[in-house]
């Protein structure tokens, strides 16, 4: 296990046993954090995963980079297995039969061969893999009125973001065609696409809360939001990432915690409620001023806030990592494993 650093991100490479035991923990984690709709797909998340376990790879790679801020793998290894997955066919015709890859690899050129043989394996065992995406929006129209000209959309955003975690976006909103001169969502029959200002939009408002969201989107001429739900996979905190140093203090020598938040702003929520001892609260660092225009905001739209956050971790971490959540006023769940 090597440290370092990125061009901007502090990273760990780990290897061979340690590698190995790192990819089957994660994978192991995020089957027993049980993600629904509002999170990032679980099992494409795991498919991903799996493209990097040196199990797969054949040490055709010399091991995996962490990023010491997310407990994720890097950015670089995530494009990787996408890479690798997207030539998969194209390199399996160029490499020809594994026969006679097998018969070769056992001549005086072994070693080429092995090498050669060693990608063949590796390039059909991901071909088919079902990858996480790394920024992709999808919009899906509810309804629409044609005599009102209003339309009900669904739009999720899938993004691997800036700060190393995995982050879903879920949104539904009503655009009324006539009332903005610029729309976010092009409406042609049942064909809903988002304008690529709206995606670049979104893609910046990632970084903060559902709530800032909502409300940048509620002042934009011809939008009614009704739901903005933000999920999170990540960070991984280990012994030896930079995560919450809390938690840092109950995972001993090889414990671990994983976080999953979610974070909602939306109309139908019944009242505010902070289930989340690790939330960043934009709110508290406002100024009194700001803080009252926040609170008018709320008034002003008819939303109310629920943030939550749930978490995996080893048995024998688990009472501490209660009795840490508890003494920050949260009732939380905890998946042992």
């Amino acid at each position: 296990m090597t440290e370092g650093a990125g061009a901007s991100i502090p990273a760990r490479v780990l290897c061979g046993a340690e590698e190995s035991a790192y990819v089957r923990r994660l994978r192991e984690t995020l089957a027993a954090a049980r993600l629904g709709s509002h999170y990032p797909d679980g099992t494409k998340l795991s498919s991903h995963l799996g493209v990097l376990a040196p199990e797969v790879h054949r040490g055709l790679y010399p091991g995996l980079e962490v990023d010491l801020r997310s407990g994720l793998p890097t950015y670089r290894e995530w494009t990787r297995a996408q890479t690798d997955v997207k030539v998969a066919a194209d390199q399996l015709r160029q490499l020809g039969a594994r026969a006679e890859l097998e018969r070769k690899a056992g001549g005086k050129r072994g070693a080429i061969h092995e090498k050669q043989l060693a990608k063949h394996d590796y390039y059909a065992a991901i071909a088919e893999a079902q990858l996480s995406p790394l920024g992709e929006m999808s919009v899906a129209l509810r309804r629409s009125d044609p005599e009102t000209k209003r339309a009900e959309f669904h739009v999720v955003l899938d993004k691997l973001d800036a700060s190393g975690l995995f982050v879903r976006y879920s949104l539904d909103f009503a655009q009324t065609s006539e009332a903005w001169a610029r729309p976010v969502v092009l409406l042609q029959a049942d064909d809903a696409r988002h304008t690529e200002g709206f995606r670049s939009l979104i893609y910046q408002f990632t970084s903060y809360d559902a709530e800032f969201t909502f409300l940048r989107l509620a002042t934009m001429g011809g939008l009614a939001v009704e739901r903005v739900v933000k999920g999170v996979v990540g960070p991984l905190c280990l012994p030896w990432t930079k995560g919450e140093a809390p938690v840092r203090d109950i995972l001993g020598a090889d414990g671990f915690v994983a976080m999953f938040a979610l974070d909602m702003a939306a109309v139908d929520v019944p009242a505010d409620r902070d289930n989340d001892p690790f939330a960043d609260l934009l709110r508290e660092k406002l100024s009194p001023e700001a803080r009252a225009e926040y609170d008018a905001s709320r008034q002003r739209y008819g939303y109310k806030v629920f943030k939550d956050r749930k978490f995996v971790a080893p048995r024998g971490v688990v009472a501490g990592l209660k009795g840490l959540c508890e003494g920050r006023g949260g009732r939380n769940v905890i998946y042992g494993v």
